[in-house]
């Protein structure tokens, strides 16, 4: 499930407050055209309604893809740096939530059951590196299969 917030945030150039949309979660799956937004570095991304400014959010997000057995956690860099200890929670307690739903739900969700885990970037471009390489490489080895 896709997982969106609205945060007010105040434009580091001109001041201004407006709300901003952050996402926490993309489903591939559920949202294929987020995917495509995120590949062009718009997700997370405030654009000031007032002078036109333009900033990444660093906020973690988390990607999955089902189809191809890809789940992927960003964590900005900062945060990694300011508590280690919480990424390093966070991330086994999302295994522990990959588990369990993979015992419960693999029957309902194709794809789940090929999911081997969860990879951590602490980069916005590994990111999507990540998805583009994962995404051919299930492509071709499909072509292997079928070929």
């Amino acid at each position: 499930m896709t997982v969106i917030e609205t945060e007010t945030i105040s434009c580091p150039a001109c001041r201004i407050k407006q709300e901003t949309t952050i996402f926490q979660t993309i489903n591939a799956m559920e949202d294929p055209e987020l995917v495509q937004t995120l590949m062009q570095g718009e997700i997370n991304l405030f654009r000031c309604a007032g002078c036109g400014h333009e900033a990444q959010i660093y906020s973690p997000l988390l990607y999955n893809d089902y189809r191809i057995g890809l789940k992927i956690q960003f964590y900005p860099e900062h945060v990694l740096n300011e508590n280690p200890e919480a990424v390093c929670s966070d991330y086994l307690a999302m295994l522990k939530q990959l588990e369990k739903l993979k015992k419960d739900f693999s029957p309902f969700m194709p794809g789940l059951e090929n999911q081997e885990g969860l990879l951590v970037v602490f980069s916005m471009g590994e990111m999507v590196n990540q998805i583009k390489f994962r995404t051919k490489l299930f492509e071709v080895e499909g072509d292997v299969a079928v070929g």
